[in-house]
C-alpha cells in the first residue's frame, strides 16, 4: 500500500473525506516540497532585498 498510496493522486479529495494514511501521505509531501525549497531549513528567516541604487548615465562612483 505505501508504494502505491505514494504514486496515487489525492489532488481531488477533500482532507475531511481522506483516510488517515492518506493524511500522513499529504503531510509527507508538503514537508518534502517545503525542505526542497528551503535554504537553511525549515526555519529560515525571510530578509529584504538590497536596495538599488538609482543608475545616472555618464555619473561615476
Amino acid at each position: 500500500m505505501g508504494d502505491e498510496l505514494r504514486q496515487a493522486n489525492l489532488s481531488d479529495l477533500k482532507i475531511n473525506d481522506m483516510t488517515t494514511e492518506q493524511r500522513a501521505e499529504i503531510r509527507r509531501r508538503f514537508e518534502e516540497f517545503v525542505s526542497a525549497f528551503a535554504k537553511n531549513g525549515p526555519n529560515q528567516q525571510i530578509t529584504a532585498a538590497p536596495k538599488v541604487k538609482k543608475w545616472v548615465p555618464g555619473m561615476k562612483k
